[in-house]
């Protein structure tokens, strides 16, 4: 399957993103894709398929409203859901962990990002500390 953007496309409209500031709409965003957009309607409808279906499956909770399929490989490579309440496969819960784990981390990281611009708004650290920490 091919993308809907070429690389070089999407390189141009990160550069018209950056150009656009802090903020940008989904429509200005629908705008710069607009043009390079490639459409291919049985792709899509694919697409959409497998969305949909993982959507359900994000949505897969137990009576406590906590999240029990997660996705990952299994042992041939194929793409998988296992409920980690009723697997028996070890090794899954453990791909699991470490995905969990890795959102975690880059969440830790965006929210100390946000704290410190937030900061850096309000006048509680100058911008000159922002670069030395």
């Amino acid at each position: 399957m091919s993308k809907v953007l070429e690389k070089k496309a999407r390189e141009k409209i990160l550069e018209q993103m950056d150009e656009l500031g802090g903020e940008i709409t989904t429509e200005q965003i629908i705008e710069l894709i607009r043009p390079h957009y490639i459409f291919d309607i049985r792709k899509l409808r694919e697409q959409a398929l497998r969305r949909t279906a993982n959507s359900i499956m994000a949505t897969y909770k137990d009576k406590k409203g906590i999240r029990t399929c997660f996705n990952c490989k299994d042992d041939e490579g194929k793409s998988k859901y296992f409920n980690i309440e009723t697997t028996t496969d070890k090794k899954a819960l453990s791909n699991i962990e470490t995905q969990l784990n890795k959102k975690y981390k880059g969440l830790n990281i965006s929210m100390k990002k946000v704290k410190k611009r937030r900061e850096e708004l309000s006048g509680q650290i100058s911008f000159d500390e922002t670069v030395t920490q």
